[in-house]
This record gives C-alpha cells, structure tokens and sequence, in this order.
C-alpha cells in the first residue's frame, strides 16, 4: 500500500511540475512580440487571457476586464482612436510630413482585444483600409511607441482582417479548455505557431525518430511548417471575468459597467 501512495505522489509530483513548466513556457508568447490567439466557442481564448494577464501581473488595455480591479495592477478601455495615430499613414512617414501625435499610454502596458473580429472583420478589408488605414502601422510600430504588444483573439484567423493578422509574431491555437469536477480548476491545451499559415491550417506536431534522423526530420518539418509547440497545463481560474461582456454591451448601449 506504501509503495502505491509513494508511486501515485511521485506521478502526481511529475504532471504538477510538467503543468508548472508548460504553463511559464505558454505565458512567456506574450513576452516576445503580438500574439493572434484563435479557437471555437469553449476552447479558451479568453480564459487564456485571463491566465496570462493575471500571471504577468502588469496593467493593460482591453475591452474584457481579465483581473481583480482591486488589485494593483489596473485596465485601461480599449480606445481604437489611439491606433489612428493622429491621421499618420506610411505615405507621411514616407514623405516627412508627420502629424504631432502623442501616445496616451504608459509604458509597458500591452493590448488584450477580445473577440477583435467584431472590431475588424476581414470581410470589411475594404471599408477597413480607409477608416483604420493607420492601425497596422499602430501595431508595427507599438514596441517603438508604448513598448507594448498588441494580443488579440478571435475563433477562425481568417476572420480578421489581414493587416491586423499578419502583424502577428505567434499564432496561438487553444485545443481544449476542461473543468477538473466541478472546480475551479481547469485543463487548457493550445498548440503555437511561428508562421501564419500553419496556424490556419492548425497543423499538428508528429512523432519524430530519435538520434540524427529525428533532428533531420524536425528540421525538415520546420523548414515546411515553422515552429509548432504544444502546451497542456491546469490552472485554477485566476479572475471570473465576464465572458457575455458583449450581450452586455449592447443591452447597457455600450455604457461600461463591472465585470461580475
């Protein structure tokens, strides 16, 4: 009986370790540059957020309150004048004849955009081009301007617009997102992808040989692929954030009002 309990803690001791390492590796993406995170209903895009911006512990933007507003770290409205850069496009960057703008901001504080298709469809490409024409400089230029990085999710790539899309540096795709009886506690699963490509087609890691014709092969794989990781963690909910925020939103009029 010693023997079971001994064999079962040092299991339980592994996966905890493992989930530990797995989850540093998955928030540390959104230390490195703009993160596109998609996946359908319930597979835990925004718990996603939530996890990350409650483990960096650093204010933010968003239109989602992800964290305690009791704690010391506060969220900024997501304001989409701010990305108009003062009427400054590439052409007046181009050209010398640059707009005063100030970034509003401070420092360090990066953008969480929930369900950011509703704001940029990639079906309005068109209308987008004219209206936000300064956005995806906005982002180019968002590490120069604030030192910040612009997060954002939505449930298919393709349904944002491309400007905003391709000024991604990671592609997160979120697997699963699974209650452990009844907890509060949670198993997420995502996959991340250096190149765009391989994200929408959602391509998943095979089994490699072991020795040199598995480094080969890996080698192979990336040049074809790019970088693909997997990622399984348990995390207990940080913040009961509100995830009908949008029903809300046009009930109050688009009036804020806490998160429950």
């Amino acid at each position: 009986m010693k023997w079971v309990l001994l064999v079962l803690f040092v299991i339980l001791l592994i996966v905890f370790i493992v989930s530990k390492i797995n989850r540093r590796r998955f928030v540390s993406l959104f230390n490195h540059g703009n993160v596109l995170v998609s996946g359908m209903k319930g597979r835990g895009k925004d718990f996603a957020f939530c996890v990350v911006v409650n483990s960096r512990k650093r204010n933010y933007v968003s239109n989602v309150q992800y964290s305690d507003p009791r704690k010391r770290y506060q969220r900024f409205d997501f304001d989409t004048k701010v990305w108009e850069l003062a009427g400054n496009t590439y052409d007046d960057m181009v050209s010398g004849k640059v707009k005063p703008y100030v970034y509003p901001y401070p420092d360090n504080v990066d953008y969480y955009i929930s369900d950011a298709a509703l704001y940029f469809p990639a079906t309005y490409h068109g209308e987008l081009a004219k209206k936000y024409k300064s956005a995806p400089l906005f982002q180019a230029l968002s590490r120069q301007l604030g030192d910040c990085a612009v997060h954002c999710n939505t449930q298919v790539q393709t349904q944002l617009w491309d400007k905003i899309r391709l000024q991604s540096d990671t592609y997160v795709v979120m697997k699963g997102c699974t209650r452990i009886f009844r907890s509060k506690i949670f198993y997420l699963r995502a996959y991340s992808y250096s190149l765009c490509e391989s994200a929408e087609k959602q391509i998943e890691l095979p089994k490699f040989s072991h020795g040199k014709r598995g480094t080969e092969q890996r080698m192979q794989f990336e040049i074809a692929h790019g970088k693909i990781k997997r990622y399984g963690f348990f995390v207990r909910l940080p913040y009961q954030y509100d995830s009908r925020r949008f029903k809300r939103i046009l009930e109050n009029g688009c009036v804020d009002y806490e998160a429950v």
